[in-house]
């Protein structure tokens, strides 16, 4: 008998641990602005199945304000907790709110609606408010308006859960003048005459996160085109008819082409239901991806006559990037902000490989390497330099995370990778990665599980130092006969190595040889020698521009100059300016002498434009020594 009882005891004891656990990890956090970290985390646990049904009143006058309805339907795993939905707007915006059918008790602190826990259920709810839109997100102009809800600005227009996380399908209604148009995420149901209004009904939209929600309306010229059997329309305001007519074949078939490329590339339909774009005046970035319903700054793609090959392939890569976006951060999400920077490389991988081939006049690998690299240095050569990947503590916070880290380093870094796996196993996993996690999240370190399986590499211990901590190694060179070894020095002393491959060029009888390097732990031996006893003259190291880090280098070099060939004049630049700011190798007067010297007589533009702002920077920031 005691045995039992001490049993029956024991099982409820294990049953109160589990649901002290399981309320533990719902507990509700303290309520404070923005979007904490722990509210995503508990909301996460427990809100599924999410769906926004949105009607908006669209007055022409841009002073008038937006009358909104709303529903919110989703699943409750747990209802002990109340609930917030995010809203950036001030109280009175909310005109009322019903729960499930009845008056809601809400309350409305630190930008959040909460609704009590007394009136939801485990399981199916519904929400239903009446409000005034905010505005600040709708970038209301005279004759038309557009939404930009990246990264958290959602919450700015009408209450929701604000997180990448909690993917959502939406019905969008809009009761527009009757002589706007307007484009969404889903392709249009019906439209209604109401007079001087009419009401536009679109179609539910496929799952996407909440800064992916958006639709554009106004007086916009609507161009609609079949392309590879694919019909996309297009809304724009230019007046200049042959600017028009000029762009309009070119920029439906970049689409075309980037779309088919990428089915190709991933093995994945394009996942939406319908493909749109709208060119908007004085939009703040040159392209957004929203799902279906693409956003560009018009003159990205309305070129004036005679572009230049750099604005073309400009426009190729832009329309290729935003595409790109379709898989790569709209189908496939970050799991939370701090992860923002993948879908920027993946975009900008993806629309290098669809768009350079295109352009062969022009130096690919010395654009990416004046485009990329001191720009990464800046930061990575500095005590407050950050990693790639970093802590998000609040969704108000996501906008600081931008920056030249995310922006320049992670391709340096993606190109490594893919060097590392190889390209078609790069591939593979990627379409892994894709068809793993299509319509849902994912974190960096779930790709890293996926691409793991494609090397016999530490891919895990490779990311550790290439992602998540900041920094770039020192490269130490030593003299062995006829060999050179180098070596990676950790600045920080924390004993990293960035695992990483770049070719090192050596000059001999006035030519030069390219030879791969793989540079990892220990010390990698370099032949100088020729074989037939004569030495070589001149080592350059990273010739390829491919390498990472503070490569040694020689001042004597810029007397060869004109025997290098533009991709190693780029990295021969980028190494002697990036040893004189570490008073090593070249004295800043010295190496402004020689900078003017190459800008008298060098032709090409990339290498010209990179000399130049050297000279500026050492003339202005080291004046006293020069």
């Amino acid at each position: 008998m005691r045995l039992i009882y001490f049993k029956l005891t024991l099982l409820m004891l294990l049953l109160f641990s589990g649901i002290s656990t399981l309320a533990q990890s719902t507990l509700l956090p303290e309520i404070e602005p923005g979007v904490p970290r722990e509210l995503a985390v508990q909301r996460k646990a427990v809100v599924s199945e999410i769906n926004y049904e949105i009607e908006l009143r669209l007055p022409a006058d841009p002073q008038q304000t937006i009358a909104a309805t709303e529903t919110v339907r989703f699943h409750l795993a747990d209802a002990g907790q109340s609930l917030v939905l995010d809203f950036r707007e001030s109280a009175d915006k909310i005109r009322s709110v019903e729960v499930n059918g009845e008056e809601s008790n809400y309350e409305f602190a630190s930008e959040h609606l909460i609704v009590p826990s007394a009136e939801l259920n485990i399981g199916t709810n519904r929400i239903d408010i009446r409000f005034i839109a905010g505005e600040s997100s709708l970038n209301r102009n005279p004759d038309f308006l557009y939404t930009l809800f990246v990264p958290d600005r959602a919450r700015t227009a009408f209450p929701l859960f604000e997180q990448p996380n909690l993917k959502a399908t939406y019905d969008l209604t809009l009761i527009i003048p009757a002589d706007w148009d307007a484009i969404s995420n889903a392709p249009l149901l019906e439209a209604e005459d109401l007079g001087a209004n009419k009401r536009l009904r679109f179609a539910r939209s496929d799952l996407i996160s909440s800064y992916l929600f958006s639709f554009v309306a106004g007086k916009f010229q609507r161009v609609t085109r079949s392309v590879n059997g694919r019909e996309m329309s297009m809304l724009h305001r230019e007046s200049d008819e042959e600017k028009v007519a000029r762009n309009v074949d070119a920029v439906f078939e970049l689409h075309g082409a980037a779309l088919s490329w990428l089915e190709d590339y991933t093995g994945i339909d394009y996942p939406y239901q319908k493909f749109d774009f709208a060119l908007i005046p004085s939009f703040q970035y040159g392209g957004m991806e929203h799902a279906g319903a693409i956003q560009y700054r018009a003159d990205s793609l309305f070129l004036d006559e005679s572009p230049s090959q750099t604005q073309l392939l400009g426009r190729a890569s832009l329309i290729s990037h935003e595409t790109a976006h379709m898989w790569f951060g709209d189908l496939v999400t970050m799991d939370w902000f701090n992860d923002v920077w993948t879908k920027e490389v993946f975009a900008n991988f993806m629309a290098a490989k669809i768009v350079n081939p295109g352009f062969p006049e022009i130096n690919h690998d010395l654009n990416f390497l004046v485009r990329h690299y001191p720009s990464a240095y800046a930061v990575d050569r500095t005590e407050g330099a950050n990693p790639i990947r970093q802590p998000l503590p609040n969704l108000n916070e996501a906008g600081t995370l931008y920056g030249n880290i995310i922006y320049n380093k992670a391709p340096i870094m993606m190109r490594q990778l893919e060097t590392l796996i190889g390209e078609l196993d790069f591939q593979s996993g990627m379409q892994e990665y894709l068809a793993t996690y299509a319509f849902d999240n994912a974190t960096w370190p779930d790709l890293i599980a996926i691409l793991d399986q494609k090397t016999e590499e530490d891919l895990e211990a490779w990311s550790q130092v290439w992602v998540n901590t900041a920094g770039r190694p020192n490269f130490k060179a030593r003299v062995m006969g006829a060999e050179i070894g180098l070596r990676q020095e950790d600045p920080a002393a924390a004993n990293r190595i960035w695992p990483q491959r770049f070719a090192v060029a050596s000059h001999s009888s006035d030519t030069w040889s390219m030879e791969t390097l793989i540079s990892g732990q220990g010390e990698a031996a370099y032949r100088v020698g020729t074989g037939d006893g004569a030495e070589r003259s001149a080592v350059l190291f990273n010739a390829d521009g491919f390498g990472y880090g503070l490569f040694p280098v020689e001042a004597t070099m810029l007397a060869d100059w004109d025997s290098f060939e533009a991709l190693q004049k780029g990295s021969l630049l980028i190494s002697l300016y990036e040893n004189m700011l570490e008073g090593q190798v070249i004295a800043p007067g010295d190496y402004l002498s020689q900078l003017t010297k190459i800008v008298g007589r060098e032709e090409n533009q990339l290498l010209l434009n990179l000399s130049l702002r050297q000279l500026q920077t050492i003339y202005w920031s080291f004046a006293t020594d020069v």
